[in-house]
């Protein structure tokens, strides 16, 4: 019975093996899982880095553009020195010029378009709560925008969309089912601006995304005091926020004009940008009189000057310009 439970060499052998084999296999592991550990480690130190790297530059940019709005020439009772615009021109209700710089040359106006195809828009008498598929063809080289294909959207919404947020899905999709065809919309567009008197405007699409599309400032002054006259446009264009839902997803619209959130009160307003047009602001404002002012930039070259400039603009006009006579002639120095 003893000799039987004895274990032979070769058993020692083998349980030897297996003891070293385990401790050899849990020694390999902890080097792994160190391995793994270090190497993780190294990896979160790199984007820890360049996220550092990345915020710094941010910093860095909008420091400097801060420094730009800062450092603008302060206006006087004669004019706006280095003003950062192609063009601009600023009147009153009456018509009386307050403040010009290039009024009558041509420029691309970008989105600045989407004023006169509302007012096609609106001489097709739409249904408002009617809703309509956005198409692949919408989205199709149409700039940034947060409307997908195949999203169900009301008539309604979409005005929003266009004005507010300058959404060019939106705005095709608006031209596209109003009962005209593409080439009737821009025509009609082109007879309207025609019929309002504005001088050198020319459109060749609804969105303002061709540099084909041209006006002056002062074309432009007059096609918003035109579209502002319109109930639902001009309420549209003095929302700040909007929301609504498609059949997918929830939007939320934030107004482009970003005066709307200054110390003036904003009755309308639009902005735009393509590259070859820069940016660009069309606005109507009421002083605490009730004093009517429509102001117009063309090419101001970054989103901040644009508003910079505007601001100073109408802090001249309605320091200055307001309270006497001026030189129509009368241009930034």
């Amino acid at each position: 019975m003893r000799a039987d439970l004895a274990m032979s060499p070769r058993w020692l052998r083998r349980i030897a093996v297996t003891i070293c084999a385990t401790i050899a296999f849990g020694i390999a592991v902890d080097a792994r899982d160190a391995m793994a550990a270090r190497a993780h480690s190294s990896r979160s130190r790199l984007r820890a880095t360049a996220a550092g790297r990345v915020a710094k530059r941010r910093a860095r940019v909008r420091r400097r553009r801060r420094v730009v709005a800062l450092r603008l020439p302060a206006i006087t009772p004669y004019g706006i020195p280095r003003l950062h615009v192609k063009a601009a021109y600023v009147e009153d209700a009456s018509g009386q010029v307050l403040f010009q710089k290039n009024p009558e040359r041509v420029y691309p106006i970008a989105s600045l378009t989407k004023l006169v195809s509302a007012m096609v828009l609106l001489d097709t008498a739409p249904d408002w709560d009617r809703v309509v598929e956005i198409l692949p063809e919408d989205v199709r080289n149409s700039s940034r925008s947060h409307i997908r294909p195949h999203e169900e959207i009301s008539i309604r919404d979409l005005i929003h969309a266009s004005l507010m947020s300058s959404d060019n899905v939106a705005t095709k999709a608006l031209a596209r089912t109003c009962g005209l065809e593409r080439p009737e919309f821009v025509r009609r567009m082109n007879v309207k601006a025609d019929s309002l008197g504005l001088t050198g405007a020319h459109f060749v699409e609804p969105t303002g995304l061709s540099e084909q599309n041209v006006a002056t400032a002062q074309a432009v002054a007059k096609l918003l005091r035109a579209a502002s006259s319109n109930d639902v446009v001009s309420t549209i264009m003095q929302k700040e926020q909007y929301t609504f839902a498609s059949n997918r997803r929830l939007h939320m619209l934030i107004n482009t004009n970003r005066l709307l959130r200054s110390k003036w009160r904003v009755t309308a307003g639009k902005t735009g940008f393509i590259q070859e047009a820069g940016y660009c602001l069309a606005t109507s404002l009421q002083t605490p009189t009730g004093t009517e002012v429509t102001a117009v930039l063309l090419g101001a070259p970054s989103n901040a000057l644009r508003f910079a400039e505007a601001k100073r603009i109408l802090d001249w006009t309605f320091r200055f310009a307001l309270h006497r006579d001026l030189d129509p002639d009368l241009d930034s120095q």
